[in-house]
């Protein structure tokens, strides 16, 4: 015991001895574990609205300009005649015009630019469908009626976050491996630094009969200390960003991100660990290295 807590505070005291390195180890580690945490979050909050608008079964059937009120009236029970109606709501411009002011009410610069009388927007009705898996087969049948503009419904919408998110999926991880790669690059040299500096103790230790395991502890809680500096700093990074962007949605859309709070204890424990491994891997190639020009191994 007395051996470990030496071994751990020689650890922390390199890491203090070459704080330059060690900050730039901690600099590049940060930005890795932040790209690749945010590309997450950003995945996850994709698929999640993927799967709410998956779960929607209603439309906005666009009316064509000019029509009378009996022509409007009449669309109501051509739309009913369709089938799997479960209900049917009409919306006049008026209303959506009213609406779309109520969810911009934080941008008033944008309200002002504005149309005031709506009389850009479209009659249009909201139609709720009875059955999900008759949703395509509906949705051209209200395209083929007369005097529809067009029907909104998801599944555009749908097929470009599906492809945003390859893009985010793709970048993400050709970002993040180049910068793992530095990051393991600058501690593996901040290692080396600190055996550099101790390359007599260590031969001192050599020579008396420590085991390379013993050499190796306090590089590995170095390089382990310095991915959990990371981790923690790269998770109140995200944190707030996260907690940031989620209030700014939130009040422009009516689907918001997915709560923080199921996701935090997972974003913590995931950039601790990869901190962690970040850091050991780094610590171990570097020592190993050393230990292999040295002869050490043989004595392991």
């Amino acid at each position: 015991m007395h051996s470990f807590k030496y071994l751990v505070g020689e650890g922390f005291r390199s890491l203090w001895t070459n704080r330059l390195m060690s900050f730039a180890s901690i600099g590049v580690l940060v930005c890795c574990l932040v790209l690749m945490g945010s590309a997450s979050l950003i995945s996850v909050n994709i698929s999640g609205l993927m799967n709410w608008l998956g779960d929607q079964n209603v439309v906005k059937v666009f009316l064509e300009d000019g029509l009378t009120q009996d022509q409007t009236e009449e669309m109501k029970q051509n739309i009913l005649n369709v089938g799997n109606i479960e209900s049917i709501e009409f919306v006049d411009r008026q209303q959506a015009y009213e609406s779309i002011i109520n969810r911009m009410t934080s941008n008033p610069e944008l309200i002002m630019a504005i149309d005031d009388t709506g009389s850009f927007l479209p009659d249009a009705y909201t139609v709720t469908f009875a059955d999900l898996t008759r949703f395509e087969e509906t949705v051209t049948l209200l395209e083929s009626l007369p005097n529809v503009y067009s029907v909104s419904d998801k599944r555009e919408l749908a097929q470009k976050l599906q492809s945003i998110n390859r893009v985010v999926s793709v970048v993400g991880i050709w970002i993040v491996g180049l910068l793992f790669v530095v990051s393991l690059f600058i501690i593996t040299n901040t290692i080396k630094l600190t055996m550099y500096v101790r390359r007599l103790e260590i031969s001192i230790m050599k020579s008396v009969g420590a085991t390379d395991w013993f050499i190796r502890l306090p590089f590995l809680v170095e390089g382990m200390v310095i991915g959990i500096l990371s981790g923690a700093i790269s998770f109140g990074l995200v944190t707030y960003v996260y907690i940031t962007a989620m209030s700014a949605v939130s009040s422009v859309l009516s689907f918001g991100m997915i709560s923080y709070s199921k996701l935090w204890v997972w974003c913590l424990i995931a950039f601790i660990i990869a901190g962690v491994l970040a850091g050991a891997v780094g610590s171990l190639i570097s020592i190993s290295k050393y230990l292999n020009k040295e002869g050490g191994l043989s004595n392991a």
